[in-house]
């Protein structure tokens, strides 16, 4: 009996852990809990357009409620053909594909080069520009809407790609360019001042020193980039009259009409829509996240 408490009592500090641990236990259930009623809660209207994309308008139009359609009863896998057949969104995708690409070439060479030009340059009139840079940010696209109609149609270049390719050129965005700079300002300086000494430029430094260090961040960028255009369906609604210019955003309108919508080729279109996005963040996931975590901590 006294070897039992004097064994107890070489371990007073037992009892603190264990509660720590269960305390620790309780805290990840919690939060694996919280995730999976997250999930459930985001992934419920992909599931819900998944199967009405699989059902026939007749069972669609019988359906008693919300509820009725989650499960079909017919799987009409040939509605993801009927897309193709009844419109011609293989080339809304072509068009999109093109319209994007450039976005996101455009954007990621002149946010990196803006952001260059305010984290390692010094020049008259750079404190300014930047604020003015993040003033940008505050106004609404909304309110910007008209006057930036009115400029690109008097270039005559209205019911063209290029009001939705020209402003990737054009420095990329605000918050694409503070998230680069934010990159390059944990850069050392020494790096740049050597390459100095060994005769390099300036933009021989950003292509060849500053790029290579910043993929994380610049793949990033590319990411946001192609969601945003991609998805982007106000810029082609206002500036884009010819049908055979439209991008896929667009193109999912031609499923409505004044007397009815169909909507499992809607759904069904909206989904095959869907699929870049999901295969680009699958494949740059890492770098996304990494860049992300990266413009946070250098800056």
């Amino acid at each position: 009996m006294k070897k039992t408490i004097l064994h107890m009592d070489s371990n007073p500090n037992s009892m603190p852990r264990k509660k720590k641990k269960v305390k620790r236990g309780f805290h990840i259930t919690a939060v694996l809990l919280l995730l999976i009623i997250f999930a459930v809660y985001f992934l419920f209207p992909f599931v819900w357009m998944l199967s009405v994309s699989l059902q026939t308008e007749s069972e669609l139009m019988v359906s008693s409620g919300f509820w009725d359609q989650l499960i079909p009863n017919e799987w009409r896998w040939k509605n993801y053909i009927d897309v193709f057949r009844q419109i011609p969104f293989l080339r809304y995708f072509f068009n999109s594909g093109i319209v994007t690409g450039l976005t996101v070439i455009g954007t990621t060479i002149s946010a990196s080069l803006v952001a260059y030009s305010f984290a390692k340059l010094r020049w008259p009139g750079r404190t300014l520009a930047y604020s003015i840079m993040l003033v940008t940010m505050m106004i609404p696209a909304s309110v910007l809407m008209i006057p930036t109609y009115k400029m690109y149609s008097s270039m005559g270049l209205t019911n063209s790609w290029w009001p939705l390719i020209l402003p990737a050129f054009l420095g990329g965005g605000a918050g694409n360019i503070i998230l680069i700079e934010q990159f390059f300002r944990g850069v050392p300086k020494e790096i740049n001042e050597a390459a100095k000494i060994d005769g390099a430029g300036e933009l021989s430094i950003w292509r060849k020193i500053m790029l290579p260090l910043s993929k994380p961040v610049i793949a990033t960028v590319a990411v946001f980039a192609f969601l945003f255009s991609w998805n982007d369906y106000m810029g082609p609604l206002i500036y884009i009259n010819d049908s055979n210019l439209t991008t896929v955003a667009l193109g999912l309108r031609a499923f409505f009409s004044q007397q009815s919508t169909n909507w499992s080729l809607l759904m069904a279109g909206s989904i095959i829509s869907m699929l870049p996005n999901i295969i680009i963040f699958i494949f740059c996931q890492r770098y996304f996240l990494e860049g992300m975590k990266s413009g946070a901590v250098k800056g």
